[in-house]
């Protein structure tokens, strides 16, 4: 029974009898792995604090040849997100890049993962944070167009521009096609610029933000056929807020 020792990102904790949890947990080297961790339900227990989803954890885990589960045997927090397990509605926005991770690759992502939720706790608006996670999943990929110049006239892109989602031809508005997604230029700026620090930490217009979302998760939901059930849920809860006149 090999013993593995790495850090790793708690994505998801759920009950196992009264007093376990089986955790899935993604590691920089090995993706993926699950586990059984014997005691976590217990509020005392030794694996309690550890086994809390999107914190970082220093891991041992048990792994034995042809066995879909491990054992966790010892799981050291090393950094710990209480703004977003106190808000849900950064809570499930992690939940959604988390679900991405797991369906578009269990080999890689933790560096980008674990930045993302890093924004997310840091203060990030969320939109920018999905923008960033997105973008670098895409472009890891090689899935992520061009938004800064015309596919047909090579023409500048400052006015915005048309996306072909299927094909990931990016226009300018002088080819604009029927079908094709448009986005606005303060969208297009954030879509070449998101990783920049100071565009993280600065303020957009809504506008801008919604234009850009739309067009990274259309890319995503298309090439990944993704249905993210954590930014359905999101939605959904944000109408029903609306609605009732919750905030």
């Amino acid at each position: 029974m090999p013993l593995v020792k790495t850090e790793a990102i708690v994505l998801t904790a759920r009950p196992l009898g009264d007093t376990s949890k089986i955790v899935t947990l993604l590691t920089p080297q090995r993706g993926v792995i699950r586990a059984v961790a014997k005691g976590a339900r217990r509020p005392k227990g030794r694996l309690a604090s550890g086994t809390v989803a999107y914190r970082v954890i220093e891991a041992i885990i048990y792994l034995k040849e042809g066995r879909e589960l491990g054992h966790l045997s010892e799981a050291h927090v090393i950094w710990s997100a209480p703004r977003i397990g106190g808000n849900w509605r950064l809570f499930l926005i992690a939940g959604t890049l988390s679900e991405t991770v797991l369906a578009v690759t269990e080999e890689g992502g933790y560096h980008l993962l674990r930045t993302s939720v890093e924004l997310l706790e840091g203060g990030i608006e969320p939109r920018l944070v999905m923008l960033f996670f997105f973008k670098g999943l895409l472009k890891a990929q090689g899935l992520w167009p061009d938004f800064t110049s015309c596919v047909v006239c090579d023409g500048d892109l400052s006015g915005g521009a048309m996306l072909d989602t299927p094909d990931g031809r990016v226009l300018c508005g002088r080819h604009r096609r029927e079908g094709y997604l448009p986005i606005n230029a303060g969208g297009v700026r954030l879509l070449n610029e998101v990783e920049r620090r100071s565009v993280l930490k600065g303020r957009h217009a809504d506008r801008a933000l919604e234009s850009a979302l739309k067009a990274c998760l259309s890319l995503a939901e298309y090439h990944f056929d993704l249905r993210l059930r954590s930014d359905k849920l999101l939605a959904g809860a944000e109408h029903l807020l609306e609605r009732t006149g919750r905030g």
